[in-house]
């Protein structure tokens, strides 16, 4: 039981000190809201224009999520990302779409799959609960 509360205390930890965009609301770091996705650099002729100078092809998208952790990524639509701000056209929309699917969205691995991680740790806390409670083992 000690190592379970251990582990559950680093992944808490390393979550904790991952920076992120979305808007955590409650106790337990529930996140909800927009948030970008680069993809790669903009798709020619798009490229050259001056005022997207800087610019990454990418897609914005509500999410839904726990511990920056987005179990939810829907509603996602191409636009040129650049930091905290996107610029969304329909003729540069339809070239991000062509060139990158939005499979090639640049989550992460802890974006990803660490909701699983997290979801395995309760279950696993859960299980051995349970176990406990049925054996008499008072840890």
């Amino acid at each position: 039981m000690k190592f379970i509360v251990a582990l559950l205390f680093t992944c808490v930890a390393v979550v904790a000190l991952t920076p992120s965009q979305a808007e955590a609301k409650g106790i337990l770091i529930y996140n909800t809201g927009e948030k970008a996705f680069e993809c790669g650099p903009l798709p020619a002729p798009f490229d050259k224009e001056p005022e997207l100078t800087g610019h990454q092809a990418g897609y914005i998208c509500n999410v839904t999520g726990i511990f920056w952790s987005y179990f939810s990524v829907r509603n996602c639509r191409p636009v040129a990302v650049l930091g905290n701000s996107y610029i969304e056209d329909p003729e540069l929309g339809a070239a991000i779409k062509a060139k990158y699917p939005e499979s090639s969205m640049k989550r992460g691995i802890w974006g990803k799959y660490g909701w699983m991680l997290l979801a395995a740790i309760v279950l696993g806390g859960i299980v051995m609960a349970i176990k406990s409670k049925f054996s008499g083992d008072d840890e």
